[in-house]
């Protein structure tokens, strides 16, 4: 018993192998010419094409097979397949015409027209005898009669490339598709080979079963005997014929596979929901996936995930409701535009039953979850030279949910405590994949904060949606990439506004930097937004609270420079960092999601390539409302000590990025303590003082500095004292002085 979801819980009918016999059709009609290889199902009705004959084409009812209306399109047609976008026929060439002609026909009228020829199939053979229409890249594949070679054609006709065939023993015939799954007959040897759509990797094979009965062209049918789905073949000669045998549930829909929206979830899945047999022709029951009851949106993405959690009496690694109301709001107000003009992404989150599945309705999950929760450990699995090793997590995923029939829907995420023996914040399996895991336990609380829990979920799910640490490349930390993919904004969110906490992904790519010329004034130009770039003192990846103005990017307290060459990354070496636009680059299709109908292969090791750990993230320290990067002249920063007159009065400079206002002094500030001379360090004159008079603080916004008139003490004169600017955003920048 599966849960239909909105409905009472319903028995789903016996399922039987792959290949098996569901229904044996005959016509009423037969073909003048006694050949006929082409099969078409709209949804409804099949249509079958006859070679050399007149009528050429006939619609009829697939169960009884009455012919309901015929017509004669070219005098002669080959292998048939229905477009489900176009709600149109295509058909291949059989005995009239060129050779290669492929037509599209409309099913009202029976009128068609030659959309394309293609030279190199039709000069195999005059018949072609296998067609399918490739709803997801709109393209079609072409089988043409004694060839071992499968052509790949736009529907513009223009060549996609060939690939040889998988079978053996005969020639390639019939072509279906309708998904992932690339279905190819094998020219009446009642045989099927099934490959992967796009890297027709083998995924199995079957007997069809078909009893004497010479199949041809392929066609899917997954309404007919809904929630079974089959697959069309049309006997080649007279008694006109087709059989329907059984192919994985949810491997192959109706039309090509059409997905408006581009998620990787098929339109009748989203529509209809969808039976899925968890492990293809294994042992688990086909389930029933409810999607229009998940708020499944054809016309616009969905992303679903499914968070187990470990935890035990006194550990619970559950993310918080906070954090994934975070990250679906992120992706709800995304600027991601679909195929259909839709913006954003709708993503569910299943976290239990007391969840929330729907935010417009605030309607939980309730029996529609599966998530569970699971025995904690304190590491997850075991990395080796290779990398990571996901077995632990695969027998986790295996016990927990791939029996749901969820795999080729939904990403499943693992809340662990850590996993290995390290403290990474967590690690997805490969760059655009389904499988994720979330290991905040060496974090804040044992379980990361709520801004941890959310940026590590998005950023892991960003690696699952084909995002690397630069966007489009591995460089870390760029300060022209504006992501939760970057460590330095993964933890407390990107810097907008003149404060962190924009939990987001980049969108735009913003231009590139060279560290070994960098402008300052020209900074990155990106109003309204931050940025983080390094700085040798403090040894972090300070804030720039505005990164649409000029950026100090040596941190020597002028950002007035050209020229620059600084490691702004600290990565060790300066190159060229470029920008790069998230939003517009995601792959909703990674990993298992849309591979419905066989168990996926799924990588067993993968880089370990997170290192984003309490350390790490301690050098990205909260943005602070200033931008406060040191000192101007007649002050030097750090290395270099100023030497001075005791008793005279130095002009303190600094900028704070705009006028913040006199009532900027953290309390007690500024302030000096006597240290210990050092004589190793650099030394610089102070080549300006001012008259004493009272300690003042000025700001000229002419050149958008502060002047604080440092009055010294003629007692200090033969020390060395330290000298701390504390602003009351807490940020703080020192200055070293001896004094003669």
């Amino acid at each position: 018993m599966v849960l239909a979801l909105g409905v009472a819980a319903r028995p789903l009918p016996a399922f039987a192998a792959n290949g098996d016999l569901v229904q044996q059709t005959n016509f009423a009609q037969a073909c003048s010419s006694g050949i006929g290889v082409g099969i078409a199902f709209d949804g409804k009705n099949l249509w079958y094409s006859c070679y050399a004959s007149s009528p050429d084409l006939y619609k009829a009812d697939p169960i009884t097979g009455a012919v309901l209306a015929s017509y004669t399109v070219a005098g002669g047609l080959g292998a048939l397949a229905w477009d489900g976008n176009r709600k149109k026929i295509w058909a291949g060439w059989g005995g009239a015409g060129a050779d290669g002609d492929v037509r599209l026909i409309d099913p009202a009228t029976g009128a068609g027209a030659v959309m394309f020829n293609a030279p190199d199939a039709g000069a195999i053979d005059g018949l072609d005898d296998g067609l399918a229409y490739d709803a997801q890249d709109d393209s079609l594949l072409i089988s043409p009669d004694t060839s071992t070679t499968i052509f790949h054609y736009s529907t513009a006709g223009a060549s996609l490339g060939s690939f040889g065939w998988s079978g053996s023993g005969c020639y390639n015939s019939g072509l279906a598709i309708g998904g992932q799954l690339l279905f190819q007959g094998s020219d009446g040897c009642n045989h099927v080979w099934v490959v992967q759509r796009s890297t027709h990797a083998p995924a199995f094979d079957f007997a069809t079963g078909a009893g004497g009965v010479r199949d041809e062209d392929l066609e899917c049918d997954s309404v007919t005997f809904s929630p079974k789905t089959v697959m069309w073949s049309v006997e080649a000669y007279e008694p006109r014929r087709a059989i329907a045998f059984e192919i994985p549930p949810g491997s192959c829909a109706t039309g090509g596979g059409v997905d408006s929206d581009g998620d990787g979830l098929l339109d009748e899945w989203e529509t209809g929901g969808v039976t899925i047999d968890p492990d293809g022709a294994g042992p688990l029951p086909p389930q029933f996936i409810d999607l229009p009851a998940m708020s499944a949106d054809k016309n616009k993405p969905d992303i679903f995930l499914q968070i187990d959690w470990m935890a035990d009496a006194t550990h619970n690694q559950k993310l918080s409701a906070a954090a994934l109301k975070t990250v679906v709001d992120a992706f709800a107000t995304s600027p991601y535009v679909s195929p259909t003009g839709s913006v954003g992404i709708n993503l569910h989150i299943d976290e239990g039953s007391s969840s929330i599945m729907n935010y417009a309705t605030n309607a939980t999950w309730g029996s529609m979850s599966k998530a569970n929760q699971l025995a904690y450990v304190a590491n997850l699995g075991t990395s080796g030279g290779g990398g990571y090793d996901w077995s632990a997590f695969q027998a986790l995923k295996d016990a927990n949910f791939t029996s749901t029939g969820r795999t080729p829907i939904f990403h499943y995420v693992i809340a662990a405590h850590n996993y290995d023996s390290t403290t990474s914040s967590g690690i997805s399996r490969g760059i655009g994949a389904s499988d994720l895991i979330v290991s905040l336990g060496s974090f804040t609380g044992g379980t990361g904060s709520d801004s941890e829990q959310a940026g590590t979920l998005m950023h892991e799910l960003g690696h699952n949606l084909g995002l690397h640490h630069g966007g489009g490349d591995d460089t870390n930390y760029k300060p022209n990439y504006l992501s939760i993919m970057s460590y330095g904004f993964q933890m407390s969110g990107v810097i907008k506004g003149g404060a962190a906490g924009t939990f987001d992904y980049s969108r735009s790519a913003l231009g590139s930097l060279n560290e070994n010329s960098l402008n300052e004034p020209a900074g990155i130009g990106a109003p309204g937004y931050g940025t983080r770039h390094w700085c040798p003192t403090p040894g972090t990846y300070v804030a720039v609270n505005n990164a649409g103005g000029a950026i100090d990017w040596n941190c020597n307290g002028n950002s007035t420079e050209t020229g620059v060459s600084f490691d702004i990354n600290h990565d060790g070496a300066n190159g060229t960092l470029n920008g790069y636009n998230d939003w517009a680059n995601l792959k909703l299709k990674g990993g298992a999601i849309g591979l419905a109908g066989v168990t996926p292969d799924l990588p067993m090791i993968t880089d370990h390539n997170e290192t984003m750990t309490p350390e790490e993230e301690q050098k990205s320290p909260p943005a602070s409302r200033y931008t406060f990067t040191g000192f101007f002249s007649p002050v030097n920063n750090p290395p270099t000590v100023n030497i001075a007159k005791a008793g005279s009065a130095i002009p303190v400079k600094f900028s704070l990025g705009g006028n913040q206002g006199l009532d900027i002094f953290a309390a007690g500030s500024p302030a000096s303590q006597q240290v210990t001379c050092d004589s190793g360090t650099p030394v610089d004159d102070i080549e300006q003082t001012v008259n004493p008079g009272n300690a003042t603080l000025t700001y000229d916004p002419a050149t958008d500095q502060y002047t604080y008139v440092w009055k010294t003490a003629k007692s200090w004169a033969g020390t060395c004292r330290h000298l701390t600017v504390t602003v009351n955003d807490g940020t703080q920048r020192s200055a070293d002085f001896k004094f003669k």
